[in-house]
């Protein structure tokens, strides 16, 4: 996944974060299934993110590969989605958004938010 790609799903998912919509998941998904059915299932199987249940929805709705396990993780590989970057930016974004500061604990590595989408 691009550096494009990657802060522009992310922003979507740092904007969902507050304002939960599956419709609008489901209209993004019909535009790049795959990129957000995998993006959907991995945040349905956080515990930080919220509205897991729906999302684990979304992402079999949008990309039936990912109601499997096996299938996800291949799927994730095939977008090249590095969980651990992706989690950073939208935990980061997250912060921003709301004027946070991020728990050094959370932080990536160096401790601050680079990798938040502008």
């Amino acid at each position: 996944m691009n550096s494009q790609s990657l802060d522009s799903i992310a922003r979507f998912c740092i904007d969902q974060h507050d304002a939960f919509d599956a419709n609008a998941w489901l209209r993004r998904g019909a535009a790049d299934g795959k990129m957000v059915g995998v993006v959907a299932k991995y945040l349905s199987m956080s515990s930080w993110f919220g509205n897991e249940t729906s999302l684990g929805r979304i992402a079999t709705e949008i990309h039936p590969d990912t109601a499997s396990i096996t299938k996800f993780n291949r799927e994730m590989r095939a977008i090249s989605l590095e969980m651990v970057t992706f989690s950073e930016t939208v935990r980061c974004g997250i912060a921003a958004k709301k004027g946070l500061s991020v728990d050094p604990d959370n932080a990536p590595a160096g401790g601050e938010c680079a990798s938040a989408p502008s």
